[in-house]
């Protein structure tokens, strides 16, 4: 592999990788709202175990969100790490290089 198909691949793999930390950190930002709202309602009708479910996925949303590039990377090379041309990128490349 040359070094500009490297580099075209490098970026291919950049930008989805962007793309998908943009999409969970979106899909997040959606869920932490809803919870926001809907918190109040929760704790009128005492349903206790959809609060701890709300209180469990946020601590587990914001530990995602601590180590967004890894996940997002690890996402995008699932997604594209089959593909002939990128699975030579992937084999040296770790989410730090990004």
């Amino acid at each position: 592999m040359s070094n500009t198909q490297r580099a075209e691949s490098i970026a291919h793999i950049k930008k989805v990788q962007e793309n998908v930390a943009v999409t969970i950190g979106t899909i997040f930002a959606l869920t932490m709202c809803t919870y926001f709202f809907t918190y109040a309602m929760l704790v009128d009708k005492g349903l206790s175990g959809a609060l701890w479910m709300m209180g469990l996925s946020s601590v587990a949303m914001l530990l995602v969100l601590i180590k967004l590039k890894a996940v997002s990377f690890f996402l995008t090379r699932l997604w594209l790490g089959r593909r002939a041309g990128l699975r030579d990128t992937f084999a040296t490349l770790t989410a730090a290089d990004l």
